[in-house]
């Protein structure tokens, strides 16, 4: 499909003027993310006037963030700051900020230097996303992104959108970013494209472009279907990225997203929109379902679309404020809370729970101490409360209670996953 027929057939019937207007503006896009309760990176300030800016406290910032245009487009004016001490952080390249040149951009921004017709514009800082370490490993530099394409709330294509070192970090292809089509059933990478060219490799690398298992696919579908139907756009591609701890978040809705993302599926958009295009969707779960059937990859129809389905021993990630610990641990259907080793709550500085709990265990009935804990299990996070105690005489540090376990199916049958 050219872009006459994208602008003329969806986008003209289906994007009415307020909704494309709203989506251009990415402050106005992440309230109402915001509002419908679908995640997104966190807000954290908003500057409308010069004077915002100057009687601003650099101090009550802290940490990592990103300064951001709300009318910018193709990654203009996108400034990613790290280790923020109230008075400077680092930028991308390894470069010192300091407060007076952070309130300089943020005036470049609000005088439309980075905005639509250079019209004034707003600036707004989010929480830095932190790449999950599956798409860190595929791209040292910049947030990968995955883009879907979503249509009367049928997600109709996907790829995945990696930065290089032609791109300068940003995921933007027109400027250097490769495009990995995705598979919507599977979530399974399939083609590559790198300035308009298939590539099978991963430019600067030896890693193939297919065969990569997108993480909490499933998630990403329906948090993408999602953003376009409270969007108002009939017609949407919706940008999503992956953080390390909060999972899928999306980053941005967009009313007129471009076209090579046909070229790293290898196939016609609109041979696909035409299939859908009368057809009365209920539901997000409808909708997604619909998509999987319709427009599986041939060659990947014999993958098994089974990610809810545990082995009895899998490897667990746990956080807390001290860092992370990867454990083996057991799926344990017939406990029904979790519990860990108190060594993992000295390490990874767990607070305590004011709540206690009576189990039974081999030597009786005894009173065990809580602690509030979040881990990932397989693409999914979990925060809980888990009872601690020593478990060093037993196999395994970490049993997770089928109270924690909903939406997953344990197969005994399974062979374990062991850690190496």
């Amino acid at each position: 499909m050219g872009m006459n027929a994208r602008n003329y057939l969806y986008i003209r019937p289906n994007n009415m003027r307020m909704a494309k207007k709203r989506a251009d503006n990415k402050l106005l896009t992440k309230k109402r993310l915001i509002k419908h309760k679908i995640p997104t990176p966190k807000l954290l300030e908003v500057f409308r006037k010069h004077r915002d800016v100057r009687d601003y406290d650099w101090k009550k910032l802290k940490g990592s963030f990103v300064l951001k245009p709300a009318r910018g487009y193709g990654g203009n004016g996108i400034l990613v700051v790290r280790n923020w001490n109230g008075m400077e952080g680092k930028v991308l390249g390894g470069g010192m900020l300091t407060a007076e040149q952070l309130e300089a951009e943020i005036f470049s921004i609000l005088d439309g230097a980075y905005s639509i017709n250079h019209l004034p514009d707003t600036a707004l800082i989010e929480k830095r996303v932190v790449v999950s370490s599956t798409m860190r490993k595929l791209s040292k530099k910049g947030v990968p992104d995955i883009r879907v394409i979503v249509y009367n709330k049928v997600p109709v294509m996907a790829m995945l959108r990696l930065p290089t070192e032609h791109s300068n970090g940003c995921a933007n292809l027109h400027q250097g970013a490769i495009g990995i089509g995705i598979d919507i059933r599977t979530g399974i990478t399939t083609k590559g494209v790198f300035f308009g060219e298939i590539t099978p490799l991963i430019p600067g690398t030896k890693t193939k472009v297919r065969g990569i298992k997108i993480p909490r696919w499933n998630k990403i579908l329906k948090y993408a279907v999602q953003a376009q139907e409270v969007s108002s756009l009939g017609y949407a591609g919706i940008d999503i990225v992956l953080d390390e701890v909060e999972g899928p978040l999306v980053l941005e809705v967009n009313a007129r997203p471009g076209l090579q993302i046909q070229i790293a599926n290898g196939a016609s958009l609109r041979t696909r929109l035409e299939r859908i295009e009368d057809m009365q969707i209920p539901t997000v779960e409808y909708g997604i379902d619909l998509a999987k059937y319709l427009f599986a990859e041939a060659a990947l129809t014999r993958v098994p679309d089974s990610s809810n389905v545990l082995h009895v021993l899998e490897k667990v990630t746990l956080y807390g404020p001290k860092g992370k610990k990867t454990v083996q641990a057991k799926m344990d259907t017939g406990a029904y809370s979790s519990s860990i080793d108190e060594s993992l709550v000295e390490e990874l500085g767990l607070a305590d729970h004011p709540k206690k709990k009576r189990v039974r265990s081999g030597i009786g009935y005894e009173v065990r101490d809580m602690v509030g804990v979040t881990f990932r299990l397989q693409s999914k996070v979990v925060t809980t409360v888990a009872s601690y105690t020593d478990r060093t005489h037993m196999k395994y540090s970490m049993i997770v209670g089928r109270h924690d376990l909903r939406g997953f199916l344990v197969d005994p049958n399974v062979d374990s996953k062991i850690i190496k």
